[in-house]
């Protein structure tokens, strides 16, 4: 019963949206964050910070493996008391690591959002400007609505990443 008002509900909304013309565009935002001046800007802080966090976390990584080397080796020559020890030691600098990466990463999440959201804020003010100006009914982002196949003509991505470097500029 569900289905056929369903379907009967979609019978008579068709006839009502083919009559009317609507104009969609779609964009893709990441790539506006990837290949746009700011988004490259921020990427670049990004890779920087994300470089400085990676050696540190290969520092303690080579520690950590370093100590289990030397346990294995030295494994059938210490005395229990002090193998135990050198286990501990191991378990406290593999908790360690482990701490610093969690660390890093809510930080680089953390960094990632703070230099992205004025980047959306100028995306969005430009997308809203140009679908007005361009008498735009709707603009989806191609990769969060699910499109599988829309028409290269119906892509402003290009557009918009000129429109947003422009934005961009102007603001900063």
């Amino acid at each position: 019963m569900k289905k056929t008002a369903f379907l009967l509900i979609i019978f008579l909304l068709i006839p009502g949206m083919a009559l009317a013309e609507k104009k969609i565009g779609i964009l893709e935002v990441q790539r506006i964050l990837e290949s746009s001046e700011p988004g490259k800007q921020a990427l670049g802080q990004l890779t920087l910070r994300f470089e400085e966090m990676r050696a540190d976390l290969d520092r303690k990584r080579a520690e950590v493996e370093s100590l289990r080397r030397e346990l294995q080796k030295q494994s059938m020559v210490l005395s229990q008391e002090a193998q135990q020890d050198m286990e501990a030691e191991l378990r406290q600098k593999m908790q360690q690591f482990q701490q610093k990466y969690q660390s890093y990463q809510m930080s680089m999440q953390q960094k990632e959002q703070e230099v992205s959201d004025p980047i959306i804020e100028v995306i969005f003010d430009v997308v809203d400007e140009y679908a007005k100006e361009n008498g735009f009914d709707m603009i989806l982002d191609a990769h969060g609505s699910g499109i599988i196949y829309a028409r290269d003509a119906l892509n402003i991505t290009d557009e918009l990443i000129q429109k947003v470097n422009q934005a961009w500029e102007a603001r900063n």
